[in-house]
């Protein structure tokens, strides 16, 4: 497997997290707009997770050999994080 494909999909499984729940929503709403306030929170903890991780695994080449589905999920996990915090802290649906 190339080494980069767990990064791509880590990645994927962040952009799929914000962009997905709004598409679902958007699909039964016709007039809903975007918003980035829903965005933030979800950026700043993947962005906190990226700068995190090296100090957590000293070995990064550890995350290149993933499978490409557990990348995915963490990514997702790692931008619902900050959607749920977001939820819990200002008390939005």
């Amino acid at each position: 497997m190339e080494p980069y494909l767990a990064w791509i999909f880590l990645v994927l499984g962040v952009l799929c997290r914000i962009f997905v729940p709004f598409l679902l929503a958007r699909r039964d709403d016709p007039t809903l707009s975007w918003s980035w306030r829903f965005i933030w929170p979800q950026l700043i903890t993947v962005l906190v997770v990226f700068l995190v991780l090296p100090l957590l695994i000293s070995d990064l080449e550890a995350v290149s050999s993933l499978a490409p589905a557990v990348a995915y999920l963490a990514g997702w996990a790692a931008a619902d994080v900050g959607r749920e915090a977001d939820k819990l802290l200002l008390k939005r649906s």
